[in-house]
């Protein structure tokens, strides 16, 4: 027989009777100040990120006006003010740069998948290891960073990396490790390529140099020049072309990528023993904290995570372009900013040298005097500028001038070619 229907009930029914005491809760819902076990995301267009950046940015500029204004008149409330509103605003930079922090993590497992199918096609016996996948990098800069890693890890499959037959003749272990890892250090991001292969043969290198006309057949070029000559166009040590190497295409990559994004890259290497290349990488391509220099009526920003110390000297006469000062005990190289940018006005006799670190070496840049720090938002410059391998970028200063960001390392090298011509 069919089940009779349920007349509903002429009073309101609860849905449910919440517990009493500190574990109330309607059902469905989170208990007051959020569940430790539960994670929410938002995922939002990376162009929206990009936009509330640049909007913090501009906020930046006109915090650090403010702050000047404040400094100028004698009115504590607008001290006050200025105060707060510099400790806000720093707190938002953070926040905002905080979100376009990505880790590595799955950047690195990309590799192994590489490595892995490498390692088959090419008959070695490979071993990846991924080291420091939760260090956070800003997502523009890991964008740029795919390219390269992936022409090292390819270079040292390739032409780092033996066989197992070879590794056992020379008393090592038939499995090598290629080893991805990455860490802070100060404002910078450390990430290394390494392997336990045979290394990089100079000697090799040399006569590749000599044959394409780079080294004078006389010539006795020292290690790190010799590495160098690895990262010009075109330049290949294999002996026949394939899909993997012989190109000449590859390092020229690295180096261009890493100077796109003021960053750096060296190599260490043992013959037998292996090969680590390293690639220093600022964490953001936004902001940065700056240390402002003056050199006659112009101002330009050094990247405070490259500055070390600050010293003084007395110039009789005109100063060199590229000369030489004492820091530390020890002889090392300083460049004059004056001189080397063409700036007029008339030669200080006091200036100050703001040393840097240039490539894990100190180097001094001579400057009229120092303005003081600063938070720089980095604008892009365009047209002849952007060829200008010195320039990292510019910023709006607190007077509303222009300012030119400076690339340390850049700086050195174009100096010293101009001094060998």
């Amino acid at each position: 027989s069919p089940t009779p229907a349920i007349a509903p009930a002429p009073w309101p029914v609860p849905e449910c009777a919440a517990p009493a005491g500190d574990d109330a809760a309607p059902a469905g819902s989170l208990r007051p100040g959020g569940d430790e076990g539960a994670t929410t995301s938002l995922r939002v267009d990376s162009a929206k990120v990009d936009r509330l950046l640049d909007n913090v940015g501009e906020l930046v500029i006109l915090q650090a006006r403010l702050s000047r204004i404040a400094a100028d008149h004698d009115d504590p409330r607008l001290r006050e003010l200025a105060e707060g509103l510099e400790r806000l605003t720093e707190s938002l930079r953070d926040s905002t740069m905080s979100v376009r922090m990505v880790p590595l993590d799955a950047t690195f497992h990309a590799f192994r998948r590489l490595v892995r199918d490498l390692a088959a096609r090419l008959g070695k016996d490979v071993r990846f290891v991924a080291e420091g996948g939760e260090t956070e990098l800003d997502k523009t800069v890991i964008d740029h960073l795919r390219d390269p890693l992936l022409h090292l890890v390819r270079n040292a499959m390739d032409h780092g990396v033996e066989s197992a037959e070879a590794r056992l003749a020379s008393g090592k272990p038939a499995e090598a490790v290629l080893r991805l890892s990455a860490a802070h250090a100060g404002g910078e991001v450390l990430i290394t390529v390494s392997d336990d292969g045979a290394g990089i043969d100079l000697d090799k290198l040399r006569a590749v140099g000599v044959a394409r006309g780079l080294l004078a057949p006389d010539a006795d070029p020292g290690e790190a020049e010799l590495l160098q000559l690895l990262f010009l166009p075109g330049f290949s040590t294999a002996s026949g072309v394939s899909d993997l190497s012989g190109r000449g295409v590859g390092l020229d990559v690295v180096s261009t990528a890493l100077g796109s994004l003021r960053g750096s890259v060296d190599v260490v290497t043992r013959q037998g023993e292996g090969t680590a290349w390293r690639l220093r990488i600022p964490l953001t391509l936004a902001i940065i904290d700056g240390l402002r220099v003056r050199v006659g009526d112009e101002t330009f920003i050094l990247p405070l995570t490259q500055v070390q110390a600050c010293l003084e000297r007395f110039v009789e006469g005109e100063a060199a372009t590229l000369g030489l000062i004492e820091y530390r005990e020890r002889l090392v190289p300083c460049l004059s900013l004056r001189r080397f940018l063409d700036v007029p006005g008339e030669q200080p006799a006091y200036e100050r040298v703001i040393i840097a670190n240039v490539d894990g070496q100190p180097v001094g840049f001579a400057v009229d005097g120092v303005a003081g720090l600063e938070q720089a938002v980095i604008k892009r410059l365009g047209g002849p500028c952007r060829r200008a391998a010195w320039i990292a970028g510019s910023s709006v200063d607190a007077e509303g001038g222009i300012s030119l960001i400076l690339d340390a390392a850049q700086l050195v090298r174009v100096a010293q070619g101009m001094q060998e011509r």
